[in-house]
């Protein structure tokens, strides 16, 4: 540690302090938080190999509300709460810091600042949930849109970890946000072709669907009810259906050029570039197709 501040960056002389002090005193060891993020134990492995090393361990943060019961949550440290029960089994109480919560909202917005915020070994998924249930306002409107394009974002194994809608497949935050960068309706249609083709998936494919979405906005003809938009829809459920959602993206990006930093239109032109020379049957014809799903527009997009 310096005994003094290096650089020239400009600090502030006044400093507002916020809310009250916390305090160190211990609390029950099977405390849990409100939508933990989901414990690994690798990560525990990893941590107790040497054995638990007290030079290391820095007290959980536990959140206690103003009401009546005094009730208590879980912040921060649940990985370290598992690892303290398993090298003192017999223990009852653990070591913590206890600060205070006014609101579940606040509780979500302090779980944000310190996983997200200040440190790097937690998703974004898990940020999201609590986000969301801090009442974020971009987090919300995000949430919104996944409830109308049907999928969902897995967080944590806990109650309400899983927001968006939660019957549906989950993606990723970053791939379902790049994909609403496309147009709302555009998204919608992606998730909406790849959950008809893969019912059965868990989970969509982010750049797939970024791709379909790239493509229903730059063609018309594939989002407006037309007999390609319909062959558009078969062609993904009869023939590209029997393949994995990540091996479809990876050789239609592989046909599409594979450009650096333009992974979902690499995609969509390898799949417009096939789709134009299919013949379904009862489709439109080959000649119509390529009239209608000029290859310049999607050029125009990565050259």
């Amino acid at each position: 540690m310096s005994k003094q501040i290096t650089g020239n960056a400009s600090l502030p002389t006044v400093i507002k302090a916020l809310g009250a002090q916390g305090v160190h005193q211990d609390v029950d060891v099977n405390i849990t938080g409100h939508v933990n993020r989901d414990t690994q134990s690798k990560r525990i492995r990893k941590y107790l190999k040497p054995g638990w090393i007290w030079a290391l361990y820095s007290p959980i943060i536990v959140a206690k509300f103003p009401n009546e019961n005094k009730e208590m949550l879980l912040l921060d440290g649940d990985h370290r709460r598992h690892m303290f029960k398993l090298a003192f089994p017999e223990e009852k109480v653990i070591p913590a810091y206890v600060v205070q919560v006014d609101s579940m909202k606040k509780y979500h917005e302090l779980f944000v600042e310190l996983n997200f915020k200040n440190r790097a070994n937690i998703s974004r998924e898990e940020v999201f949930v609590h986000q969301v249930k801090a009442m974020d306002s971009d987090a919300v409107k995000i949430n919104n849109e996944l409830i109308n394009c049907g999928v969902s974002v897995y967080g944590s194994s806990e109650p309400g970890g899983t927001v968006g809608d939660v019957n549906g497949p989950k993606v990723k935050v970053g791939a379902f946000n790049r994909t609403l960068d496309r147009g709302p309706a555009h998204a919608k249609r992606a998730t909406k072709i790849l959950t008809a083709s893969w019912p059965d998936d868990e989970k969509l494919c982010g750049e797939l669907m970024e791709a379909i979405a790239v493509l229903c906005m730059v063609y018309p003809y594939l989002r407006n009810g037309s007999k390609i938009a319909l062959d558009f829809e078969n062609w993904f459920s009869i023939h590209l259906s029997p393949f994995k959602q990540n091996l479809i993206a990876k050789m239609y990006k592989d046909r599409g050029g594979a450009v650096v930093n333009k992974h979902a239109e690499s995609i969509a032109r390898g799949l417009i570039t096939e789709f134009r020379q299919m013949k379904l049957v009862d489709g439109a014809t080959q000649a119509y197709k390529k009239r209608k799903l000029d290859m310049k527009k999607i050029h125009a997009l990565i050259d």
